[in-house]
């Protein structure tokens, strides 16, 4: 929980400066008083979120000099730049070409250490996770066996009611285990007796169902992109080694496509930090359906890069599967007016497919298709290229 506000509090700071920048460049461009809207706003969820970081920071203090970062070089942009840049625009003035570089300089510092922490909230939440895991297995675990120990103890009494419920109890032991460890499919054993160990089956299958959403909530989160919704470069890392193994038992062919937006910097600096993110979010809803598939995995790689892990397909599967990518980006029309190859936001795009063995390893494939990518760039961007030895 204290995880969850901090993460609320640092997007929601992040936010506020996103739009104080917004409505300060807008402002700057056109004069048109309208942009200074989101750029107040901006200042008060700056300013409430700001309160917020230092209040929960004492929840958990493993984040206090990750948070003291953050709020640092937010402060010093707000402070020594933006409130600067709006009054003397109020002013009718102009900032320097120096003022400039220095403000993006302080806001690109800032913009770093938000991506830090939010990863470093996602290691924090898997941590959490594991600590939660063992303590609750072991509270299940001692409640358990003191219930069963003080339920034979009664037992014992009369021998005649133990014969009748030696079985169920036995089936009981051997589920107990299996929630122990996380395997939540077995049902707990039928007893039709109305006596003490009909309650106690019925709290140990209450406890195994509010223990298995309670795992895989955290599991969720853990491997969840925040801002895109898809999964993150950590599940990815496990996803392709796991399944590394298991293509090589099968000698099955597993192929990976990496492929990023042309451009992104430029797009950012044309419509702002805050677009750039609904832009990574368009595409990521976008191709969201190649997780629908037990066989693929769609995951955000870092910054505006993304990749997909396709299982059992071939060369020219995986070639046709990344064309499609491709046409579905640039069907969404989003406009690029600074882009040199298309009036859209276009994907340049890297496919790689091998047979893993024994002597290969996933970052092999990693590199095969990061330098079919480079290649799809120094071609022109907007277009697929298939690893191969020549590259």
């Amino acid at each position: 929980m204290a995880l969850d506000r901090i993460d609320n509090s640092i997007n929601n700071f992040y936010k506020a400066i996103i739009n104080q920048e917004t409505g300060q460049r807008g402002y700057s461009l056109t004069k048109d008083e309208s942009f200074l809207q989101p750029y107040y706003e901006g200042e008060e969820l700056y300013t409430e979120s700001l309160l917020e970081l230092k209040r929960h920071v004492d929840f958990y203090p493993a984040m206090k000099n990750d948070i003291k970062e953050v709020t640092s070089l937010g402060e010093k942009w707000h402070d020594q730049f933006i409130q600067a840049l709006v009054a003397m625009s109020l002013k009718g003035g102009q900032p320097s070409t120096e003022q400039l570089r220095a403000e993006k300089q302080a806001f690109d510092e800032f913009r770093q250490s938000y991506f830090a922490i939010i990863e470093r909230i996602d290691e924090e939440r898997s941590v959490v996770r594991e600590k939660m895991k063992s303590r609750v297995n072991t509270i299940f675990l001692t409640l358990v066996v003191n219930s069963i120990a003080i339920l034979l103890v009664n037992l014992i009494v009369n021998f005649k009611v133990l014969q009748s419920i030696t079985r169920p109890i036995i089936q009981l032991s051997d589920s107990v285990k299996s929630y122990a460890q996380h395997q939540f499919e077995k049902d707990v054993p039928s007893y039709r007796m109305n006596d003490e160990l009909s309650v106690l089956i019925k709290n140990i299958d209450t406890m195994r169902n509010e223990l298995s959403k309670s795992i895989r909530t955290l599991e969720l989160k853990a491997n969840i992109d925040g801002l895109t919704g898809i999964y993150n470069r950590r599940f990815f890392n496990e996803f392709l080694k796991k399944q590394w193994v298991q293509m090589i038992e099968q000698s099955q062919p597993i192929s990976l496509i990496i492929f990023d937006i042309d451009y992104f910097k430029k797009y950012n600096d044309t419509y702002g930090h805050l677009a750039g993110d609904d832009c990574l979010k368009a595409i990521s809803s976008a191709l969201q359906q190649y997780n629908e598939n037990q066989f693929n995995l769609f995951a955000r790689y870092g910054g505006e890069e993304f990749c997909i892990i396709l299982l059992q397909r071939s060369k020219k599967e995986a070639l046709t599967i990344a064309e499609e990518i491709r046409k579905k980006v640039l069907e969404l029309k989003i406009p690029h007016k600074n882009s040199t190859i298309n009036k859209y936001v276009t994907v340049s795009i890297g496919v790689a497919t091998i047979i893993p063995s024994r002597d290969t390893t996933p970052e092999t494939l990693i590199s095969f298709a990061d330098k079919a990518l480079y290649t799809s760039k120094e071609k022109g961007r907007n277009c697929v290229t298939v690893y191969d030895s020549t590259i």
